[in-house]
C-alpha cells in the first residue's frame, strides 16, 4: 500500500535557475544605485530651479532693482538650465 508521502514528493529547484536568479541580482544592484543617484541629483536641480524662480520674483518685488530685465533674464536662464537638467535626469518610464 503507498501512503501520501510516496506520492508527493517535493521537487528540488535545478542549482542552474539558482545560480542565474543570483546573477540576476548582482547585475541590478549596481545599477540601482546609479539611479538612487541620479534621482537625487535630478530632484536637488528641480530645487534649485525652483528656489530661484521664488528668489527672483521676491527679490523683485521687494527690492529696489535698477536692472530688473537683467534680472529676469539671468533668473529665468538658471531656472530654464536646471530645470531642463533635472528633468532629462528623471526616469519615470519603466524600462521592461
Amino acid at each position: 500500500m503507498t501512503t501520501r508521502r510516496d506520492k508527493a514528493k517535493p521537487q528540488k529547484p535545478q542549482p542552474s535557475k539558482q545560480l542565474e536568479a543570483a546573477g540576476a541580482d548582482s547585475e541590478k544592484k549596481p545599477q540601482q544605485g546609479v539611479n538612487q543617484r541620479q534621482e537625487k541629483l535630478a530632484n536637488f536641480l528641480i530645487d534649485v530651479a525652483k528656489y530661484v524662480f521664488t528668489g527672483v520674483i521676491i527679490t523683485s518685488l521687494f527690492n529696489d532693482v535698477e536692472d530688473k530685465t537683467m534680472l529676469y533674464v539671468l533668473g529665468m536662464g538658471v531656472v530654464f538650465v536646471t530645470l531642463s537638467l533635472g528633468l532629462s535626469l528623471t526616469n519615470k518610464r519603466k524600462d521592461k
